[in-house]
């Protein structure tokens, strides 16, 4: 229930930015990790760099990332979040963010440390099994 939920609340979120789902997590990777080569996009999330260029082209257009030169490569470009990203970021998130910091406030902090390796670990196997199944696929 809990990942249903989740994309749920994503799809809401990619909505209200007038993003497709896939252009919005790969806004939301940038935000989070910070600018990288379309390549590093690519590698993040699994897929082909000719849809990455597309996620990237359609970004772009919708005013949500720019491109750079990649100073230490002049065969790629760094894709960046567009400066006033941040101010729509903290908008849409604001209340979940407050309500799950409300709900992290009844846990000890040894419990939400074994709770947030937890999470990691989540993460890289899921990770590792979007890789797998993209390969799969293809």
């Amino acid at each position: 229930m809990l990942s249903t939920q989740q994309i749920m609340l994503h799809q809401s979120v990619a909505d209200t930015l007038n993003l497709n789902i896939t252009d919005y997590k790969c806004w939301d990777l940038i935000a989070r990790l910070g600018s990288m080569t379309a390549g590093k996009l690519a590698e993040q999330t699994g897929l082909t760099t000719g849809a990455i260029t597309g996620v990237i082209d359609r970004l772009e257009k919708a005013g949500y990332v720019k491109r750079t030169d990649n100073p230490n490569d002049r065969r790629s470009v760094i894709i960046e979040l567009s400066r006033s990203q941040e101010d729509i970021r903290r908008k849409v998130f604001l209340s979940l963010e407050q309500k799950i910091e409300k709900a992290a406030s009844s846990y000890t902090d040894e419990e939400l440390s074994l709770f947030v390796e937890f999470i990691k670990k989540e993460v890289e196997i899921l990770h590792e099994e979007t890789i797998r199944l993209r390969k799969i696929s293809r």
